[in-house]
């Protein structure tokens, strides 16, 4: 049986490509990948004689009965449905695409060709965990009626991707991050116990280092069985842990770590079960000879001899994709586009004034009546703005100014005192009252405003009547990374405008307050100053981008969002963004926001995040030395 596998990372070079070598009448003839120097290494390592760049080419020009595909998941679907139409068996890496709708389509083309076909095409999903012994058995003793109906499983899947050194990053771009990464394995061995994901309870995913690393999830299956998930990225030795509670007992196992072993409580007593390697099966871990792969390349070639029937089919793959999207829509993927979905990206080059005014006019729908109180908040959140990378620029408070005066004379800039100053001396040093003075309008410090106390997360915030009275509000962000939140734009210079003295305090509970200041105040124009943006230990003592941009809008979820696709932030993985979006508030998916101006990809560059690597701390202090020596 000659074979030719799709994709050449770890996946493949790890586990399919050793597996395949060990089965007896299999041929491995051809490989292909879009990176040539993946092929090349592979072709060298396996003895490999065809390789190719293109799929179709393999599948056209290779004598190959079989493909087993390993590539990232958006290319599943296209490269299945290509070796169909060739009429060549596949084993497919989960999920066997990104849609239900994809899916389905593989399983229409799978059915015609095996009517076409008197072999009868296989198409098996890659569920490879379903096939370790120690789930083999537990499967066998709940069918026997060991632990009598089945009422709940808890399960924890953890992997290290540095354990794992990946060739690509596909995993951590991901929007859903660990979601996607790991949360499939569990979901194909609950499927396997208590039939399909029914109800989605909750979705509690959490951030690091700008990608979603780990998640819980509570749900129910079809079986009428509760379902408590966990997966996420960290430890040193990965772990797949299942706990099958029933009425009369509990069945416990590490898929990975100990994939021959499992223990059955009943009564308060532990039976402990071996099937075998017992030493030796902690080794395959860190060897990558974990027996569920080569059990699960055996079974595929039973398929194929038509010695068995898949015991992971089409519909256990469409299952898998139904059940993810499923997960992506409570964790936000999937809500409906809001109303507030436009943005505005314009470069300033060396024309400032002229592009502010050119994406409040593209922006539209902004109506200011003479009579109307409009409150402008830049963020000057420290006394020195070093290479103009921490507070708004002048030039975009002075025309922004400019242009509501010319509509309304109730103009009010404001901020408040913070651990950095007073309001007045950081406005004051930074420039920014110049151009208040310039403009003929007011200042107002919002610390000595009155106040109307709010309680958020259990403390008491005091929120300004001014701006609680405001008929607009005006916000002026700087783009900024940021050491609790990733980053500091339209959302995060709201936190300025509370009166708390001591505003520190309130860092315990920011992602609360923020979203809760961001639903309760309205903002009715935000013109992000992304001239220059702020990458590494933001807000205060990052490094300088020179991006050259104004980001405007109405929402600040919005804003935030296309701002992050700017910096190439995960938007999901930004706590404060998510929440606030699956409150109701604005879009964060790129999809569904209309961005006019430039297209994100013309004006796309990577921030550094606020972690503590040698470059960052090096720039950091940096910083801190020209804040020091500034005057």
């Amino acid at each position: 049986m000659n074979v030719g596998v799709v994709g050449c990372g770890r996946i493949v070079t790890l586990v399919h490509l050793p597996c395949l070598q060990k089965i007896e009448g299999c041929e491995i003839v051809a490989a292909a990948d879009i990176h040539q120097h993946h092929l090349e290494e592979t072709l060298e390592k396996f003895g490999i004689d065809e390789s190719y760049t293109s799929h179709r080419d393999m599948l056209e020009k290779a004598d190959i009965d079989a493909v087993v595909i390993g590539t990232p998941p958006e290319h599943h679907f296209q490269i299945a449905l290509d070796s169909l139409q060739q009429e060549k068996h596949v084993l497919c890496e989960k999920p066997i695409a990104t849609t239900v709708k994809e899916s389905l389509t593989i399983k229409k083309i799978l059915q015609r060709k095996q009517k076409e076909t008197r072999h009868g095409l296989v198409f098996m999903p890659a569920h490879n965990f379903a096939f370790t012994p120690c789930f083999s058995e537990a499967q066998k003793l709940i069918n026997n009626g060991e632990i009598g109906k089945i009422h709940r499983i808890r399960g924890r899947a953890f992997s290290n991707l540095r354990f794992y050194k990946p060739k690509t990053d596909f995993r951590v771009q991901a929007k859903g991050g660990v979601i996607e990464d790991q949360l499939p394995h569990l979901l194909y061995l609950f499927h396997e116990i208590g039939g399909s994901l029914e109800k989605i309870s909750s979705v509690e995913p959490r951030s690091k280092g700008g990608v979603i690393n780990d998640v819980k999830i509570e749900g129910r299956l079809a079986r009428e069985v509760e379902a408590d998930m966990s997966a996420g990225w960290g430890g040193f030795l990965p772990t797949l842990k299942l706990d099958v509670v029933g009425e009369h007992g509990e069945i416990s196992m590490d898929l990975l770590r100990t994939p021959y072993n499992l223990a059955v409580v009943k009564n308060g007593e532990v039976r402990a079960l071996s099937m075998g390697r017992r030493v030796r099966q902690y080794l395959d871990v860190l060897r990558f000879k974990h027996p569920s792969y080569e059990l699960e390349h055996l079974h595929f070639f039973d398929c194929l001899e038509k010695v068995k029937e898949p015991k992971v089919n089409i519909d256990d793959g469409i299952e898998l994709v139904r059940a993810m999207s499923e997960v992506m829509i409570r964790f936000g993927d999937g809500k409906p586009a809001s109303e507030a979905k436009r943005v505005v990206v314009l470069r300033a080059g060396g024309k400032v004034e002229e592009a502010v005014e050119k994406s409040i006019n593209m922006l539209g729908d902004l109506t200011i009546k003479k009579s109307d109180l409009v409150v402008v908040k830049p963020n000057v959140c420290y006394p020195k703005n070093i290479e103009n990378m921490i507070t708004t620029d002048v030039r975009v408070l002075e025309t922004v100014l400019d242009f509501v005066k010319r509509r309304t004379k109730n103009v009010l800039v404001v901020e408040s005192d913070s651990h950095s100053g007073t309001a007045e001396k950081r406005m004051m040093s930074t420039g920014s009252m110049d151009i208040v003075k310039k403009c003929d309008v007011e200042f107002l410090n919002l610390s000595n405003d009155d106040i109307e106390e709010h309680e958020v997360a259990g403390f008491v915030l005091e929120i300004p009547k001014t701006v609680q009275k405001a008929d607009l509000i005006v916000n002026l962000p700087k783009l900024k990374t940021n050491d609790m939140v990733h980053i500091s734009v339209a959302m995060k210079n709201m936190f300025g405008i509370l009166a708390n003295k001591k505003r520190s305090k309130l860092h315990k509970s920011l992602t609360e307050i923020l979203v809760y200041l961001n639903r309760f105040l309205r903002q009715d124009l935000i013109i992000v100053d992304g001239i220059v943006g702020m990458e590494g230990m933001g807000p205060i003592r990052g490094s300088p981008v020179q991006l050259g941009l104004i980001i405007s809008g109405q929402d600040p979820v919005t804003v935030d969002a296309v701002c992050c696709n700017i910096m190439e932030i995960n938007p999901y993985a930004v706590v404060p963004l998510w929440k606030a979006y699956n409150a109701g508030v604005g879009e964060i998916n790129i999809q569904n926001i209309q961005v006019a101006g430039e297209a994100i990809d013309d004006v796309r560059m990577k921030f550094r995040l606020p972690s503590l690597t040698a470059q960052n701390i090096f720039t950091a202090l940096k910083t801190s030395l020209k804040a020091y020596t500034k005057r």
